[in-house]
């Protein structure tokens, strides 16, 4: 009897060392299915670790690369710099996209909205690459087709706003604010653009539009504690009543 007990125990040793490993397995299985991996992606995404987030929607895009799974890799690369990589990885996103696009007469609004998102990125990565013609035009693609184009829209506003375009960045800016009038930024850029073009008048005080005054206003009105509220309320200053 004492020689099975021994022989029992002998068994018994090997499997302890055996069951912990093989729940460490488990565990770093669960690291990678496609919940986990996403749910890591949002937490960077939120962090704003980047390069995080490029590990693990690498790691999606490695086990399925949907349109989804992609554009998260290309908005991660984006944000890292990497504007190549993303203009590349949007490439194979939208070949994607097109492979996944619902039968005609199927809903296709989630993938309309898709589709744009990801044309949206990459205009974020002709952006980075100085590339402003071909990001306007990714731009105005994804506003094409997107069931709410004000992102896109806001995107050219700004694009035109920032390469000092005035006679193409006002009615950009007015067509952004007339898809979403609630966007704060929107009405900032519009004001600014528009009190470029004011002159001074006897008074050296800046002789504003109408449309110029009520969009600074319209920007204090949504955000009277703004990143721009000091300058708006300067601009109001120096302008003629």
């Amino acid at each position: 009897m004492r020689r099975c007990l021994l022989l029992f125990a002998a068994f018994l040793l090997p499997l302890c060392f055996i069951l912990p490993a093989a729940s460490q397995s488990s565990g770093s299985a669960d690291q990678n299915t496609p919940e986990a991996l996403r749910a890591a992606y949002d937490q960077a995404k939120k962090a704003k670790d980047w390069a995080s987030a490029v590990a693990a929607a690498q790691k999606l895009v490695d086990a399925s690369p949907t349109a989804e799974n992609l554009d998260l890799l290309a908005t991660a690369q984006v944000n890292t710099h990497a504007y190549a990589d993303a203009l590349a990885t949007t490439d194979r996103a939208l070949d994607a996209a097109e492979k996944e696009k619902p039968a005609e007469g199927q809903p296709d609004t989630a993938w309309r909205d898709l589709k744009s998102k990801i044309l949206l990125t990459r205009g974020n990565a002709y952006l980075g690459l100085r590339r402003t013609a071909d990001a306007i035009d990714a731009y105005n693609q994804s506003a094409a087709i997107a069931p709410n184009p004000s992102v896109p829209l806001f995107n050219i506003c700004a694009t035109y706003s920032n390469a000092g375009d005035m006679q193409n960045g006002v009615p950009a800016c007015r067509k952004a604010a007339q898809a979403d009038p609630t966007r704060a930024d929107t009405w900032f850029v519009l004001g600014t653009l528009l009190f470029g073009e004011a002159n001074l008048d006897a008074n050296h005080n800046f002789a504003i539009s109408d449309e110029c005054r009520a969009a600074l206003k319209k920007y204090l009105e949504l955000a009277p504690d703004g990143p721009h509220a000091v300058d708006v309320k300067a601009m109001l200053q120096m302008s003629a009543p």
